[in-house]
């Protein structure tokens, strides 16, 4: 509560003591009491924000982890005589397999083989351990007739 003096000299009613003829010290509203000053935007948002990154991270790492675990199966499944697509591009049939390297024969005419990481394969384009489509298809026709 504001404390009136009533022996103060020239002072304005209601205004502090010290102050002088309707001046307002520095840092107080200028028309007195009741005045709210709005608060920043950035307080509310912070959480709405560290929620929202935190979901973000946690479906990026689900999502890579998918990914790795489906490359896994490829390698685990492959096998001699696979066409296979390497890292950069390059094309082959696989004639050997080793813990961590493939060797690929890239062309029979020149008999051109390339040895490559294990899991620089991205791909397998055709393997000869499930049948191919058309393999299915003529095997379906021998059984119709």
């Amino acid at each position: 509560m504001l404390a009136q003096d009533s022996g103060s000299s020239g002072g304005v009613l209601g205004a502090p003591s010290g102050s002088s003829s309707g001046q307002t010290p520095l840092g107080t509203p200028g028309d007195g009491a009741g005045t709210v000053q709005p608060s920043s935007g950035m307080g509310s948002l912070l959480p709405i924000m560290l929620v929202m990154m935190a979901g973000i991270l946690i479906m990026t790492s689900l999502s890579g982890r998918k990914e790795r675990k489906k490359h896994q199966s490829l390698l685990a499944s492959l096998g001699k005589k696979d066409k296979v697509r390497a890292a950069g591009g390059i094309i082959g049939t696989i004639i050997e397999l080793k813990n961590d390297e493939v060797l690929l024969e890239t062309d029979r005419a020149s008999n051109t083989r390339i040895r490559v990481a294990r899991s620089s394969i991205t791909t397998v384009i055709k393997s000869k351990s499930t049948p191919s489509s058309e393999e299915e298809t003529a095997e379906l026709a021998d059984s119709k007739a």
